[in-house]
């Protein structure tokens, strides 16, 4: 039996991987917003269509792989860099990848499409704050007002509307199932 090894360029790579069809999605808002709901359904959606399907939920991750960082400047920024470079890598395998990440600040965005290249799809999970602190499926609201909680995302730590999505979905006026289609759709059609 002849075995061999083949070695790809990473510049062969790269070039491959802007070839592919599958993309991130990264679905980015406030706490409460519908991020994780609305990853689940599409993940639902792509894989009813025969497509490998992978989810990376900021809490989740948060609990793992990120587990060794904080709520600073420079700790987010990390977080997001370590889902974006993640996201490649399943995707360089022929993944959908649904982020769901608040992911607060341009610049880490930025930093993400770089990473992700033409594959990235910015979609703003667009809730008002007061929706989403009606909501608190997690109770973090509550803590914040009881202040347990500091550096909140859109209560004392900033969170900056973005100026680059592809796409805004309201999920005031949208179900989580009329969300994910719209997106799905439209990632789809694209």
């Amino acid at each position: 039996m002849n075995n061999f090894i083949c070695f790809i360029s990473s510049k062969q790579r790269t070039r491959s991987f802007e070839k592919r069809m599958n993309k991130c999605i990264w679905l980015l808002g406030l706490s409460g917003a519908g991020k994780s709901s609305i990853s689940l359904e599409l993940k639902e959606l792509f894989i009813s269509k025969g497509l490998k399907c992978l989810i990376l939920d900021g809490d989740i991750l948060r609990k793992g792989i990120n587990s060794n960082l904080g709520f600073t400047e420079a700790d987010r920024f990390e977080n997001i860099r370590r889902a974006a470079e993640i996201a490649k890598l399943f995707m360089e395998e022929g993944y959908w990848v649904v982020v769901a990440m608040i992911t607060p600040m341009e610049e880490m965005r930025k930093n993400s499409r770089q990473i992700l290249q033409n594959q990235y799809v910015e979609v703003f999970i667009d809730t008002p704050i007061e929706v989403c602190m009606e909501r608190d499926p997690k109770g973090l609201y509550q803590q914040v007002k009881e202040k347990q909680i500091k550096n909140f995302t859109g209560i004392d730590s900033p969170f900056e509307i973005p100026q680059h999505a592809h796409l805004s979905i309201e999920t005031a006026y949208f179900s989580i199932e009329e969300s994910a289609k719209l997106i799905f759709n439209q990632v789809i059609e694209n």
